[in-house]
């Protein structure tokens, strides 16, 4: 990973060390196999949510492409005997339901893009292993809660909550609600550290006592 780190920060959750929060990351055993392709240009952004997903879920990896001196290999992206989808909303994309899973022969391995729109679009176009893999999306459902970068809808929504709805239906609402928690949790912290929200708001965890002084 090439994203750099202010001394003042956790080498782990990534946020300044007073409001450290790797405490509260879950470590989720799951059947379903999640692969994260993340685009280098969010390597460095500590804002990035796709690193807690994976540090979360033991049964994922996250790869890198975008590079120029080092091309990301898909060595082992799909698995015999599991089905592989690419969790992308293109207009041929099946929607994501449990009737759609309980026709499934197994556990599923499940690639996630994590990038711009636009990155991703490009990406998904132009990489050959991701030819002839079906394309999923979500069903509709509640706004984002993602409140760190500026959206276009509240449709949209960060890395880490794409994953944690599609476990839910593919497997696990309690993995699910795991994984959102760990979302509020980066979210009220970072918006307090900001000035942008107060600590009698962050009613996920709070704010910690030492992150005053």
């Amino acid at each position: 990973m090439r994203s750099v780190i202010s001394a003042h920060r956790c080498p782990n959750c990534e946020i300044r060390e007073p409001l450290c929060f790797c405490a509260m990351i879950p470590r989720l055993e799951l059947q379903t196999r999640v692969i994260i392709l993340m685009h280098t240009c969010e390597e460095v952004l500590t804002t990035n949510t796709a690193r807690l997903a994976a540090k979360a879920l033991t049964n994922s990896e996250l790869r890198i492409h975008g590079r120029r001196d080092d091309r990301m290999s898909l060595t082992g992206l799909v698995q015999p005997g599991r089905p592989s989808f690419l969790l992308y909303p293109s207009s041929r994309a099946l929607e994501l339901t449990p009737e759609f899973v309980s026709q499934l022969p197994g556990p599923v391995n499940l690639i996630v893009p994590d990038a711009s729109w636009r990155q991703t679009k490009k990406f998904v176009r132009r990489e050959p292993r991701l030819v002839g893999i079906p394309h999923v999306r979500l069903p509709p459902g509640p706004p984002s809660e993602y409140r760190l970068r500026a959206q276009r809808d509240d449709q949209n929504l960060c890395t880490l909550e794409a994953i944690a709805r599609a476990i839910g239906i593919l497997e696990s609402r309690t993995a699910q609600a795991g994984l959102e928690t760990l979302l509020r949790v980066l979210v009220e912290r970072t918006l307090w550290a900001r000035g942008m929200l107060a600590a009698g708001r962050c009613t996920t965890a709070g704010i910690p006592p030492e992150a005053f002084c």
